[in-house]
């Protein structure tokens, strides 16, 4: 395989808004949720008690291949994102989460580190809007995007993260650097173009 995970270190203006615990009880409250939260077209990334599902924000409404849907109690973590932000839920307990909204172009100016990690996946099928990725040994994806093609040469799928680094004081008065937090940002190609989702 010829593609390569790549690092890559610069500035960025970046806010995080903690957004404390709260309730998610059924679709509604799920849908409402995200509409006044995040708001915006992107993926979303659902690591659920049973599996996990990767699909798409449009149109105020949750999408997944085999228009797949599942009571928030099943959520054990959750990112949508975009280009510019991430919405990420993780569960405390029942029907209790928390969460942060991380938006970049906006806040403070900080490092960060940015990767692209290459996806499981050298052939392909299409199905109604969605792409499924493979391998002979039975890893799969389904990814949100159409009319995607993948091999096991230049044609791959990567996960573009973006980790934000911080500044501490250990317990020696030593500096040292770590990372605040991680989002993800894109599924793009081996160039760095981002696929699918605007």
């Amino acid at each position: 395989m010829k593609t390569k995970n790549t690092l890559t270190i610069f500035s960025v203006r970046s806010r995080t808004l903690n957004l404390g615990d709260f309730q998610l009880s059924d679709q509604e409250s799920l849908g409402s949720f995200i509409r006044s939260k995040f708001g915006q077209p992107g993926y979303c990334v659902c690591y659920l008690d049973h599996t996990v599902l990767i699909g798409k924000y449009e149109d105020d409404a949750l999408q997944f291949d085999n228009n797949d849907l599942f009571e928030p109690r099943f959520i054990q973590k959750m990112r949508l994102f975009n280009g510019t932000q991430e919405l990420y839920l993780w569960r405390k307990k029942d029907n209790w989460y928390s969460g942060r909204l991380r938006v970049d172009e906006e806040g403070d100016e900080t490092d960060v580190v940015e990767a692209h990690q290459v996806l499981w996946g050298t052939d392909y099928a299409h199905k109604n809007g969605f792409t499924r990725i493979f391998e002979e040994r039975g890893t799969e994806l389904i990814l949100p995007i159409e009319n995607l093609t993948v091999d096991n040469e230049d044609n791959r799928v990567f996960i573009k993260t973006r980790n934000y680094i911080i500044d501490e004081t250990n317990d020696d008065s030593y500096k040292q650097a770590g990372y605040a937090d991680c989002r993800f940002v894109a599924f793009t190609d081996k160039n760095g173009i981002d696929l699918g989702v605007e």
